[in-house]
C-alpha cells in the first residue's frame, strides 16, 4: 500500500463529501494501493457517523477532538503508516486519475517533498457576484497550465491543501516543528476564524529539509463551493484571515512584514507621530498618506480595509505579544 488519503472535516456538508467519497471510489487507482482515513474534527453534527465506507477495504473515521484543521492534520500524520499522504478537503472532487498521476509524479520527481494540483476549478452553488471574482482565488482557486517545481516557498507556485501529497519524512518534520511552536499552530481553520496558509508550512518544511515543491496541471480538483462562501461578508473575513496568516507565516521564517498604520484621523497621526524619532516619523507619514488616499471602487476599498485588518490584528496579537 503506496497513499494514505486523508480527509479532514469539521461539521461538513453531507452532500459534498458524500461527492468527495465518490470521486475516491471512482479512482482507475487499485484500492489495494491506498489507505482511507476520514478525521472527523470535533464535528457536532453527526454526518460522519452516517458515511457509507463499505466500498474501501481500508477505509475508516478517527474523531479528533482538538479544534483545527492543523490538529486534524497532525492526527492524520499518525494515523498514516503509508510513505505517500494524500490531503483531501471535504468538498474537492478529484479526477478519476488523480491517485494514479500522483503516484507517476512522485516517481518522476523523487525530491519533491509536496505536490499539488495546478488546476483547482470552482463548481458554484450561486454565481458570484461580478465584483467579486478579483477575489475568488482566495477559495484555493486557480488555473496553472504546465509544470512549475523549485525549492524557494517564496514563488507563491505552492501546493495548497486541495488533493496535497506530502511524503512522509515532510509530514513528519511538520509534526514536529507545528507541536513544538504554539505560534505555527495558530496557520489555518479553527473553529470560526479563517486563518490560512498551514498548508503553506510543508513546502517551507520541504524546502528547508532540501526537497522542493511542486505544482501540475494535469492533478485537476473540482472544488464545491456553497453559496456562504461567495458573499461579500465570507470573502472580507476570508480577506482579513489571509492578510493576518501571510503575515504570520513569513514572521515565522524570518521574513519581512510590512504593517500599516491603522486608519486614524491626521491629529492621531501627529499625536503618534510626537512619539517617534524624526526618521521613524517621516516613515511613518509617509505610509499614512499612502493608505489614506488609496483610490478605488468601494468593493476595492473594503477589502483593502479587510487585508489592513488582518495586518494590524498580526500586529496586535504578535508583535506586541513579543515586546
Amino acid at each position: 500500500m503506496e497513499l494514505n488519503v486523508t480527509i479532514c472535516t469539521h461539521n461538513p456538508r453531507k452532500d459534498h463529501l458524500e461527492r468527495t467519497l465518490a470521486s475516491l471510489a471512482a479512482q482507475d487507482l487499485d484500492r489495494a494501493k491506498w489507505a482511507l482515513v476520514i478525521v472527523d474534527n470535533a464535528s457536532s453534527n453527526g454526518v460522519c457517523g452516517t458515511l457509507d465506507l463499505a466500498w474501501h477495504p481500508n477505509a475508516r473515521v478517527v474523531r479528533e477532538d482538538r479544534i483545527g484543521l492543523t490538529m486534524a492534520r497532525l492526527r492524520g500524520i499518525s494515523e498514516s503508516v503509508q510513505e505517500l499522504i494524500v490531503f483531501v478537503d471535504d468538498d474537492n472532487v478529484l479526477a478519476p486519475d488523480y491517485l494514479s498521476k500522483l503516484l507517476e509524479l512522485v516517481d518522476r520527481y523523487p525530491l519533491l517533498g509536496v505536490i499539488g494540483a495546478g488546476r483547482i476549478e470552482p463548481e458554484f452553488e450561486e454565481t458570484p457576484d461580478a465584483a467579486l471574482e478579483p477575489y475568488l482565488p482566495m477559495l484555493a482557486l486557480r488555473s496553472v497550465e504546465g509544470t512549475h517545481w523549485s525549492n524557494d516557498p517564496g514563488d507563491q507556485l505552492i501546493p495548497w491543501g486541495a488533493g496535497m501529497l506530502v511524503r512522509r519524512a515532510v509530514a513528519l518534520r511538520y509534526k514536529e516543528l507545528i507541536l513544538s511552536d504554539p505560534l505555527k499552530q495558530g496557520l489555518d481553520r479553527s473553529g470560526k476564524a479563517l486563518n490560512s496558509c498551514g498548508d503553506d508550512e510543508f513546502s517551507w518544511v520541504a524546502c528547508e529539509m532540501g526537497l522542493g515543491k511542486g505544482i501540475f496541471s494535469e492533478l485537476v480538483v473540482t472544488h464545491l463551493i456553497g453559496k456562504s462562501r461567495v458573499q461579500r461578508e465570507y470573502l472580507l473575513r476570508l480577506a482579513e484571515g489571509h492578510a493576518f496568516s501571510r503575515a504570520l507565516l513569513h514572521h515565522l521564517h524570518g521574513r519581512k512584514v510590512r504593517i500599516p498604520l491603522p486608519e486614524a484621523s491626521m491629529h492621531h497621526v501627529v499625536q503618534r507621530a510626537l512619539r517617534l524619532r524624526v526618521s521613524e516619523m517621516r516613515w511613518e507619514m509617509r505610509r499614512w498618506w499612502s493608505e489614506a488616499s488609496f483610490e478605488g471602487t468601494p468593493t476595492e476599498r473594503a477589502f483593502h480595509l479587510a487585508y489592513r485588518e488582518g495586518l494590524e490584528r498580526f500586529r496586535t496579537t504578535v508583535l506586541q505579544r513579543k515586546q
